[in-house]
């Protein structure tokens, strides 16, 4: 028999509903919770309360991390009723940060599934696309009761890219000429230009199969991202060198 999730108690098995037969668990580090999701059940919003629901609203609260500075839930009090939704067109995974700073389990939702559950104020959570990128943080709060993730949001994410890295920078040439960037992939992807300043700067996307021209100068570095902000190719243009192809490897 389920308990309930009480201040006092050491345990519980919650129920809670998922689309298909999938099941996850999560563990509560405080209180030795197991979360089980996909029971044929209806929702037990009082254990759910300890573990992997989310919470965020078209203006939701995002948490932010400085360099060094870990994300953690704090142990704050208050039943907050979320629910995340998968807008997207794939597969995203949502992540209680625990309160040790660890990322936690939680629920994943194909596209077009949402789940409900219970958290609480200031539960920090963090959602992964199906390449595991780092989409987002949000913070639960009362104005952020609602989550949805959408392909806008993953685009954009994918736009950006991983960090970059590399330490190379374009260097102060002369020399103009114009290069043609092929695209093999079936999917777009993303061309950057690392600056003087060796940070990079979003230029534009390249269709699936697709080319694009840029004019430029001898030694400038571009980097390209697939759909997840994975880095798929930088190069450093050359005047002998006026065509790049830009795959999977």
């Amino acid at each position: 028999m389920n308990k309930p999730c009480g201040e006092t108690q050491s345990k519980c098995v919650p129920e809670g509903r998922i689309s298909g037969a999938r099941a996850r668990e999560a563990a509560h580090p405080e209180n030795a919770v197991r979360i089980r999701f996909g029971r044929p059940s209806s929702l037990a919003p009082k254990c759910l309360a300890l573990s992997a629901a989310i919470g965020l609203g078209a203006h939701g609260s995002e948490a932010l991390a400085s360099a060094g500075e870990e994300l953690c839930s704090p142990g704050t009090q208050g039943d907050l009723e979320v629910e995340f939704i998968n807008n997207s067109s794939q597969l995203v995974s949502f992540h209680w940060m625990q309160f040790d700073c660890a990322e936690g389990g939680g629920p994943v939702l194909a596209p077009g599934q949402r789940e409900k559950g219970i958290s609480h104020p200031g539960h920090i959570f963090r959602v992964r696309g199906a390449g595991e990128q780092t989409l987002r943080h949000f913070v639960v709060s009362d104005d952020s009761l609602a989550l949805v993730v959408d392909d806008r949001l993953i685009a954009h994410v994918a736009e950006q890219g991983e960090p970059y890295t590399e330490g190379r920078c374009s260097p102060r040439t002369e020399g103009r000429f114009t290069v043609e960037f092929v695209n093999l992939l079936n999917e777009p992807i993303s061309m950057q230009w690392i600056g003087f300043d060796c940070q990079a700067n979003v230029l534009r996307q390249i269709p699936a199969k697709g080319r694009t021209e840029e004019a430029t100068f001898p030694g400038h570095v571009f980097r390209f991202v697939d759909s997840t902000g994975r880095q798929l190719r930088s190069v450093d243009v050359a005047t002998d060198e006026l065509v790049y192809l830009i795959s999977e490897h």
